[in-house]
């Protein structure tokens, strides 16, 4: 997953460029997948009804396989909320009962009936939007001038104590260890339209993408998991530019019985019974990131298909013990170390590239350094 970011700088940005000042006057319009929601919906319904400054226009529920009470509660809310809202409700075959075909079929149903300058949303029935999501998702269509923007979800304040504290302690020392992964790249890899800082995450609790991008690339891939991180791959491989915006964020349960095998809820399940001893697949040692990204920009300075460029890599991924991180910690910050030592070394000593307009120096070649040579813990 970490090579998909590397493919930023040589994008052309003409390929993509709506006018930035369009984003503001475009119909705005949520898609929410729900399955038995009733305790959560209506939190979810009046945080989006608190944004600030940027209301959405209509907010579809697309409420499936539900034995509860989920759709009574949305028509409870229906005449005090500041927006139109409309419920539909489906019942799918035992196969296709999971999120991502609903996320997908809610995403076709909105798309279906909005402008086709329009912008979609999706986040998910449990989770309750910051009140600023809507406005700061704007901000990132308007500097960044993208096709889709990326939030991050966070867990609500209500629900830490469902967690073990362990838990909540080995989380934040792998999303420093992300943190600087994708650091790292932004480095190696300068991309004007998903700039450092930029968070790695791909969740359905926040997408936004233009209706244009989201036809190109054919909506949501109905995936019984990880539908999200899908919806992004197709978006990379269609040469999308994509912005991970880190102030973009929703706040959700600590559930821990979900719909997805394999999924969010299962992994905190999981945890709480025996902590993995590995990170997530796509927390790679450093050495592997940074040859991801290296032989990207030397095999072709254009976009390549990541599937080519992951075909000379072990098919399965490289993993970091969990025993092992404070040391993976420890060789990330180095690396950073040296970038930025070099970077700066070089906006000083590099003469600027001739007729460059935006007077951009050119990049330095990073050579290898001590600290990348091998990934053996010290």
């Amino acid at each position: 997953m970490l090579i998909t970011d590397t493919d930023a700088q040589t994008h052309q940005l003409t390929t993509f460029q709506p006018l930035s000042s369009s984003y503001l006057q475009r119909s705005r319009i949520v898609a929410i997948p729900a399955c038995n929601e009733a305790e959560h919906i209506v939190p979810c319904l009046m945080a989006l009804a608190r944004q600030e400054d940027f209301l959405p226009h209509k907010v579809i529920v697309w409420v499936n396989n539900t034995q509860d009470d989920t759709r009574q509660q949305i028509h409870t809310l229906q005449d005090a909320l500041p927006f139109a809202v409309e419920s539909v409700s489906v019942s799918y075959s035992p196969d296709q009962a999971h999120a991502g075909r609903a996320r997908h079929d809610a995403m076709a149903h909105a798309a279906r009936h909005a402008p086709p300058d329009a912008l979609l949303f999706t986040t998910d029935a449990d989770g309750e939007v910051a009140p600023d999501w809507m406005k700061q998702t704007l901000e990132a269509f308007i500097r960044y001038n993208v096709a889709a923007v990326f939030g991050r979800a966070l867990l609500l304040p209500s629900e830490f104590q469902k967690i073990p504290l362990h838990l909540h302690q080995d989380d934040e020392k792998e999303q420093a260890y992300a943190a600087l992964l994708e650091h790292i790249k932004a480095l190696l890899v300068p991309t004007p339209y998903d700039p450092w800082p930029r968070h790695s995450e791909r969740s359905g609790a926040s997408i936004a993408v233009t209706r244009e991008a989201w036809q190109q690339v054919g909506g949501i891939p109905p995936e019984p998991l990880s539908e999200d991180r899908a919806f992004y791959t197709a978006l990379k491989q269609a040469a999308l530019p994509v912005r991970h915006a880190p102030d973009v964020k929703v706040y959700v349960s600590a559930r821990l019985v979900g719909r997805a095998r394999g999924g969010m809820a299962d992994t905190i399940a999981r945890r709480i019974m025996q902590q993995d001893d590995y990170l997530d697949d796509a927390l790679e040692p450093v050495s592997i990131c940074m040859l991801r990204t290296r032989r990207l920009l030397k095999e072709n300075k254009k976009y390549l298909d990541i599937k080519n460029i992951l075909s000379n890599f072990p098919n399965k991924p490289v993993r970091v013990k969990r025993a092992d991180l404070h040391l993976h910690l420890r060789r990330a910050q180095r690396v950073i170390d040296f970038l930025l030592h070099k970077q700066a070394y070089s906006f000083f000593t590099v003469p600027h590239t001739a007729g460059d307009p935006a007077g951009r120096s050119r990049p330095a070649q990073y050579g290898r350094s001590p600290n990348d040579i091998d990934d053996k813990p010290e």
